[in-house]
């Protein structure tokens, strides 16, 4: 990642952090027209994945199940799907695709953005830096901790899509209604499969392309 998209992340961090959201919200689409407004979401290729696409669903998860850094009460209400802006991430193809056996989908902003006002969702770019955020009875250091990753981890560009829901217990949310624009298949998927048949019929049926 170069310097100034760090710079351009921490600065739309910071104006979140004071609840400048004028400025938040100048910076984000700056940082989104800059990286072309296209995103992506590594899965494996699975029947979960095949349904959710089929009744154009998303899943998130519950922060803390893939996020440890805290364990405070916002994060296990917290629920996050993970993007990023790279459409050949070799890290993300490893580690999030199955080692490149499942699927990259393809998501233009003007979807995602269309997805989070209907559900109540927010979408921001991960801060890359080794800053720390307080302690976990800190509300706004939980939440903004909930969007930091070690400077480290920077290679995986990552966006999140979340939301904060104080009255809900479940461990994970199935929200409608949003589709991918392609799906890219990774190199080592099996295209004998039922579950890739399946996948072709409802790319076709949806008008999703599929590479």
């Amino acid at each position: 990642m170069e310097q100034w998209e760090f710079d351009l992340r921490n600065d739309i961090f910071n104006a979140f952090l004071i609840n400048n959201k004028k400025a938040a919200s100048f910076l984000l689409q700056d940082l989104i027209e800059k990286k072309g407004g296209v995103f992506y979401r590594y899965r494996p290729l699975d029947m979960a994945e095949i349904s959710s696409i089929r009744f154009d669903q998303m899943y998130l998860c519950r922060a803390i199940r893939f996020d440890n850094h805290t364990e405070g009460v916002l994060r296990f209400k917290s629920y996050v799907s993970c993007f990023t802006d790279r459409k050949n991430s070799l890290s993300m193809w490893n580690d999030y695709a199955d080692e490149a056996q499942g699927l990259c989908m393809e998501y233009q902003y003007i979807d995602i953005q269309d997805f989070a006002e209907e559900n109540g969702l927010f979408f921001s770019p991960v801060k890359y830096s080794d800053d720390s955020y307080g302690n976990d009875e800190d509300r706004i250091a939980s939440v903004m901790s909930m969007m930091h990753k070690p400077r480290i981890e920077s290679d995986e560009y990552e966006w999140r899509l979340w939301k904060i829901d104080m009255h809900s217990n479940d461990i994970g949310k199935i929200m409608s209604s949003i589709r991918p624009r392609r799906i890219y298949l990774g190199r080592n998927a099996d295209r004998e499969s039922r579950l890739y048949e399946e996948l072709c019929d409802i790319c076709d049926e949806k008008e999703i392309e599929l590479i």
